[in-house]
């Protein structure tokens, strides 16, 4: 139990740490915290894909919608370094990610 809060703990820390660092004016166009970003989002979405039951289905789709969120958004930062849809997209994926895994709905 100690190992799984530690976890969570991590998570959340590291997801309010890079979602400060895409928003600071000296990281704002650096797209090496774009691609962490993304990396944490995918694993965020991957950690409650695979923490929801069989039968859960419609929670599993909420859960990957998160993870492809996170790669449009850095499809869209690739794209256009200056988007700030892109960065929405990405605080989405992690922040919206986070959430689900803590509440989980």
């Amino acid at each position: 139990m100690a190992v799984l809060l530690t976890i969570f703990v991590a998570l959340g820390a590291a997801s309010l740490l890079l979602q400060g660092l895409m928003y600071t004016r000296q990281f704002k166009l650096n797209l090496g915290i774009r691609v962490i970003n993304t990396i944490l989002g995918l694993l965020i979405s991957y950690i409650t894909f695979t923490s929801l039951f069989e039968g859960e289905m419609m929670k599993k789709v909420i859960a990957a919608t998160f993870g492809v969120s996170a790669l449009a958004g850095l499809v869209i930062s690739i794209l256009r370094k200056d988007a700030l849809i892109g960065r929405l997209l990405l605080t989405l994926s992690v922040i919206g990610g986070i959430i689900y895994l803590y509440i989980g709905v």
